[in-house]
């Protein structure tokens, strides 16, 4: 019965993402991580290990890269004469790998709430991990957060075999090897070993007094143990690194601090951002004015009514999942803060378990199945609709508390449209209604996102020249700063790429 259940929510959170699954369009970094990758299987094939593109494409370590790399093979439109592979637009084999594995995520987070709490509780929260708005965007594209949610959950699922009086060999193992797949995924996740610390001195302190110092030398044993097979698991699918970290550090400097720092450990500026409404460096409290801005509000109430529930509680198995929603917040201190909540999308498992919490809270009060199934069913539809009314621009969601994204975006409140999602959309229209020969004028951001379409003749704005459709994203003009005003007096709105009733990408007509 329990994998029957397991099996229908994986099919349930892969099946609703296929629906949508190409139509955002190409969104900003997905070249990366499949052109990128389909190369480094390439030279993996070729037994070409010493080749410098190992380690000159540095951006987050390849174990992401590796497995689209596989997946890009089957997205390759042609090859050129010289090998080259040209993409089909839609990178649709690599975002269904993306979506099977943040659905792995989801089961491993219906399995740790079910043993630390309770099945309902933990069917529940894949329930809502699998729904909640933004997360369910990255989820559809070529990223690393979907791997980041396999790897996380999976990390602390191995921890919690850690709290048992008698630790084996096989589970510091384990839990090694998880770790070190989860540094793979993306640098952020050593904040794991943080936690993992935590786990351990809590379970130390937990100890009778006499026993504390016995009991603290195994614990440091096992955490030296677990960090040294995760950091030999790291190498290992990257050996490479090992050979040329100076070449690294100074990739890793030149990408994330182009002019925000000479420093090669910090970056001293947060990147410019529309915040209420103002192009500014984002604040310190960028990811806590994201998280209740980010997240269905009904869900949130069961959220904060489930921690509440948890606070109250003194079992360590509790206090894991609260220090898994917090300790992300951490990276508040660094100031690379953008994308909403991207850069911590760890803490949605461990958040969707608490508000799983809460819906537990209700539905226990009632003696009745059929009003215990009610509950559910309601937050099920609420989330349907939730999604249904944004799709299939998820990433540009924003819940009640600020007026929806259609508030956001009359008022300039925050940024939308920005990693390009609709810009697929516009020149699919214009792929449709132009003639051949046509002149397309781009003011757009990001424009490598545009499909490439044949017989048209696809160039940047410029206002000096004249085209027979000029399209404009409303993150062009409202981050960039692009003054959209000649075009709206010189050419005539001809199509709009909403989400919801905001306008993410403009066309134009002469």
């Amino acid at each position: 019965m329990k994998l029957i259940i397991l099996i229908s929510i994986f099919l349930f959170s892969l099946g609703l993402r296929l629906v949508t699954i190409n139509q955002t369009g190409r969104t900003w970094d997905e070249f990366q991580y499949a052109e990128q990758g389909y190369k480094l299987v390439e030279l993996i094939k070729k037994g070409d290990f010493g080749n410098n593109f190992f380690h000159t494409s540095y951006d987050h370590p390849p174990l992401v890269k590796y497995l689209y790399g596989i997946t890009a093979h089957f997205d390759v439109e042609k090859l050129l004469k010289n090998r080259d592979p040209i993409f089909k637009y839609d990178y649709t084999f690599s975002r269904i790998l993306s979506a099977i594995m943040f659905s792995i995520g989801v089961i491993i987070t219906v399995l740790i709430g079910w043993k630390i709490f309770s099945p309902t509780v933990g069917i529940i929260a894949g329930i809502i991990l699998s729904m909640l708005p933004f997360s369910f965007g990255l989820s559809q594209l070529v990223t690393a957060e979907s791997l980041k949610i396999i790897t996380y959950p999976l990390t602390i699922y191995s921890y919690l075999f850690l709290m048992k009086e008698r630790i084996t060999k096989m589970n510091i193992l384990l839990a090694g090897i998880a770790t070190g797949i989860a540094l793979q995924a993306k640098q952020t996740n050593f904040l794991l070993l943080i936690l993992l610390g935590i786990i351990l001195l809590l379970q130390v302190k937990r100890t009778h007094a006499l026993d504390r110092r016995k009991i603290l030398s195994k614990r440091i044993l096992i955490f030296l143990g677990i960090s040294t097979i995760s950091i030999l698991v790291f190498f290992t699918l990257w050996p490479q690194s090992i050979f040329h970290i100076k070449e690294i550090l100074e990739i890793n400097q030149k990408l994330w601090n182009p002019q925000f720092s000479s420093k090669i450990w910090q970056i001293t500026l947060a990147p410019p951002e529309v915040f209420f409404g103002r192009l500014m460096l984002v604040p310190i409290f960028y990811y806590f004015v994201y998280f209740f801005i980010s997240i269905p509000v009904l869900i949130l109430i069961l959220f904060f009514a489930g921690l509440k529930n948890l606070i109250k509680q003194k079992n360590i198995y509790f206090l894991v999942i609260l220090l898994w929603f917090l300790l992300p917040f951490s990276l508040s201190f660094y100031s690379w803060r953008q994308h909403g909540l991207r850069y911590i999308i760890e803490i949605y498992p461990a958040f969707s378990i608490i508000a799983a919490v809460g819906v537990s809270l209700i539905v226990d009060k009632f003696k009745s199945k059929t009003l215990k199934g009610c509950v559910i069913i309601i937050l099920f539809l609420y989330l349907i609709f939730t999604l249904f009314k944004i799709r299939p621009y998820y990433l540009d969601y924003f819940n009640e508390l600020v007026g929806g994204v259609n508030n956001v975006y009359e008022k300039k409140l925050f940024q939308i449209g920005w990693w390009g999602q609709g810009v697929g959309e516009a020149g699919k229209f214009i792929e449709m209604n132009a003639p051949k020969g046509s002149r397309i004028g781009l003011a757009i951001s990001p424009e490598h996102v545009f499909p490439g379409i044949k017989d048209l003749k696809i160039s940047r704005y410029h206002k000096d020249s004249s085209y027979d459709y000029v399209v404009v994203n409303y993150y062009n003009a409202l981050r960039e700063g692009f003054d959209d005003s000649y075009i709206k007096k010189n050419y005539k709105l001809t199509y709009e790429v909403l989400a919801d009733e905001a306008v993410l990408v403009s066309v134009y007509s002469r």
